[in-house]
Parts: structure tokens; C-alpha cells; sequence
């Protein structure tokens, strides 16, 4: 992996494991920042802080994410 895939790659779990924390999930940002955790988990995550964000209304998440470039508006 060069340096750069690998910064995107720390980048957006970087990103996604701020969200959780924001969103009250500590264990899972944790789980987030793991070299070990599979991509297809990371989805998962992505798909958990969506809906919770949406359910209270984080939009501070939500507009977090779409800067990130992980989510589409």
C-alpha cells in the first residue's frame, strides 16, 4: 500500500470513528481506528452513524460525512 491510499485510508475511519464518538458510540469509534476491522465493517459503521444522525438530527454528522466525501447529501 502506498502513502497515499494508505492517508485516505486513515482518513475516512478517522472520520467515521469522530462521528461515532459524536453520536455516543466510543466502542465502535475505537473499532473503527483497527487496522484489523474489514472494510465491509466500516461500511456498516457508515450506514449505523447515517441513520442515527438522521434519527436525532445530528446534522453536524451528517454535514461531517459529506465533506469527508463519504456520503452523498
Amino acid at each position: 500500500m502506498n502513502n497515499e491510499s494508505g492517508y485516505t485510508i486513515w482518513s475516512e475511519r478517522s472520520t467515521i470513528s469522530d462521528c461515532l464518538k459524536n453520536l455516543g458510540m466510543k466502542d465502535l469509534a475505537i473499532k473503527a481506528m483497527k487496522p484489523c476491522t474489514t472494510q465491509e465493517l466500516i461500511t456498516k459503521f457508515l450506514s449505523i452513524i447515517v441513520k442515527e444522525a438522521n434519527k436525532l438530527n445530528k446534522h453536524d454528522v451528517l454535514e461531517q460525512l459529506y465533506f469527508a466525501g463519504l456520503s452523498h447529501g
